[in-house]
């Protein structure tokens, strides 16, 4: 969650999807989680909710009542949340329900069919500053939901309370707010995948290095600002993918842009932030594809693949070594 990329995409079959990265400084342990309709999972420290909605999505396993950080429930409704440190406000008392930052996922995939019923369950809620079982502080996030229709959602916890953003280009990666990000794609608006054309200078002739001229001046670090301009490009620039399949695939290569390996991106404490897995979800099919830092190979979930009558929780831990294909 210390710096997460999420992105929207939408296939020529009519197929959204939402894809992301998990960046953290330690792996936190992880796979994806089955959720049957009518268990229980707490919202917060004190109080459970019913799941109303069966869904799945990647976990912490370390608990009774994971907290989840992105999925996808039985009526495609998908949802992730990612670090927003510095700018994530809470509110210390409410006298609405109390939702602990890392449960508000599970809370609205549980609840909520789509888009618009996250907005109608949004006022009787307040996120709140209470520490989680699974960190010993209290994770500043902000958060992505899509639905079958396309609509994207992005709710940031702020001074006003929850910033809503309805019309975004569906992109979310770290602090600042959506709004200074899609500001500051103006700084950008000439990167394309055309080739410059020559240039004559003094009677001499001055032609580009090689393919890829028409994306000089994209920001290559890994800061948020960086990795938001560059899947926001990659997302409008890829070439359009017509079934699910080839949806993730595209995803996947996209998300490539802004993986950190181990040793490139340390913390203050001088610890390394790394990609720990690499998502996406199918609001079509149900369907979770991922793939972990030690290993690269894309596994699949299935959520209407699952017996869940015995009411129990169902869960796939992250595969941890690499799954090499041998041809001889």
């Amino acid at each position: 969650m210390i710096g997460c990329s999420s992105f929207t995409l939408k296939t020529l079959n009519g197929t959204q999807l939402l894809s992301r990265t998990m960046d953290f400084a330690t792996y936190v342990d992880s796979g994806v989680v089955v959720v049957p309709q009518g268990f229980k999972l707490n919202y917060n420290q004190n109080e459970q909710q019913v799941v109303q909605h069966r869904f799945l999505g990647m976990a912490n396993l370390t608990t009774s009542s994971p907290a989840f950080y992105d999925g996808v429930n039985e009526h495609g409704l998908a949802g992730a949340t990612l670090y927003y440190p510095g700018f994530a406000t809470y509110q210390k008392q409410s006298t609405k329900t109390s939702i602990n930052p890392l449960q508000f996922i599970s809370y609205m995939l549980g609840q909520a069919k789509n888009i618009e019923e996250v907005e109608m369950i949004l006022p009787s809620i307040d996120l709140i500053n209470e520490i989680n079982d699974i960190l010993p502080i209290v994770p500043p996030l902000h958060f992505i939901f899509t639905d079958k229709s396309g609509k994207t959602l992005i709710i940031e916890p702020d001074q006003n309370q929850l910033t809503l953003h309805k019309d975004s280009i569906g992109v979310m990666t770290n602090s600042p707010n959506y709004q200074w990000h899609e500001t500051n794609l103006r700084n950008y608006i000439g990167i394309n995948p055309n080739q410059l054309k020559s240039v004559e200078l003094n009677g001499k002739t001055f032609k580009p290095f090689g393919q890829g001229s028409g994306t000089v001046g994209m920001p290559g670090d890994y800061t948020p600002p960086a990795r938001f301009v560059r899947v926001a490009y990659l997302k409008e620039y890829a070439k359009k993918a017509t079934t699910e399949l080839e949806g993730v695939t595209t995803s996947f290569h996209i998300l490539a842009s802004v993986d950190i390996p181990k040793g490139i991106v340390l913390n203050e404490q001088g610890n390394s932030d790394y990609t720990v897995y690499t998502s996406s979800m199918s609001t079509d099919s149900s369907n979770y594809y991922f793939a972990s830092y030690d290993n690269r190979r894309i596994n699949k979930v299935n959520l209407f693949n699952e017996d869940l009558t015995d009411g129990k929780l169902k869960k796939y831990p992250l595969p941890m070594e690499q799954d090499i294909h041998h041809l001889n």
